[in-house]
């Protein structure tokens, strides 16, 4: 296995007569807001995503990811059309090592967002969003394996009282057991610092928001896992490191 890979995709939509939103009022009391149909909005993306191993070390990784998307939405204020033009660029960059029974992972993003009205001009914004994580698991004997992994997320660019730095660090502890590793009982606790949080930003026609939602703190799962995936009559599964580079990776995404 190389470790080495390389994508990229290039997308494009848009949509004739759309549904939108026209806001107007009937007096400094009264809003009304009804739908209406409209031209002009469309959506562009594009994704590369390239990795590599390091020859000096083996069972190594570096891989960096680039994405940009740009969305042109088009509404009503006061019986004149408001365009929202939205950018988001996220770039990454991850190392993973994975050797004998030692496998390891550490991260990075930075994403950028920006919204521009072109009719109230005071409500454009722009903010960041950074996002840094590093994770191990060891084997040890009798296919008990010790995991943890650690995540900071970094705000900024908000309201005030929003541009916070949440920590997120969990842990577990794991068995493997039946004759082809098939079952799996695993104690994980989730938050230990208990310092969870999810703070996202709304984009509207003439707004935006910034929300802070409760969500569950610590907490302890104890969960058992049999794995009955087979195709012709053979176990089919996923080497254990190439299946948590794809979990780093889409851990990264999600921000």
């Amino acid at each position: 296995m190389s470790l080495r890979f390389f994508t990229t995709n290039l997308s494009a939509s848009t949509t004739g007569n759309k549904i939108v939103n026209s806001i107007d009022s009937l007096n400094q009391a009264v809003t009304i807001t009804k739908p209406v149909n409209l031209d002009g909005a469309y959506n562009v993306s594009a994704f590369t995503s390239v990795g590599f191993p390091i020859k000096k070390l083996k069972g190594s990784n570096v891989n960096m990811t680039t994405i940009v998307n740009y969305n042109r939405d088009i509404s009503m204020i006061y019986k004149q059309e408001n365009l929202t033009r939205r950018w988001l660029l996220t770039q990454t960059f991850g190392f993973n090592y994975n050797k004998n029974k030692f496998d390891m992972g550490i991260s990075g993003s930075l994403t950028y967002n920006s919204a521009h009205y072109s009719l109230q001009e005071n409500l454009n914004t722009d903010y960041f969003t950074q996002a840094y994580s590093a994770d191990f698991s060891y084997t040890f004997k009798k296919d008990i394996i010790a995991s943890s992994d650690f995540e900071l997320l970094i705000n900024s660019g908000r309201a005030d009282g929003f541009n916070q730095s949440i920590p997120m660090w969990n842990a577990s502890l794991s068995r493997q057991f039946l004759k082809k590793k098939n079952a799996e009982l695993k104690l994980t606790v989730f938050d230990i610092l208990n310092q969870n949080k999810a703070i996202t930003r709304t984009i509207g026609e003439n707004y935006f928001e910034d929300n802070r939602t409760n969500v569950i703190r610590r907490f302890f799962l104890l969960s058992l896992t049999y794995n009955i995936n087979r195709m012709a009559g053979k176990q089919m599964q996923m080497p254990q490191n190439m299946q948590r580079m794809m979990e780093r990776g889409m851990k990264q995404f999600r921000n």
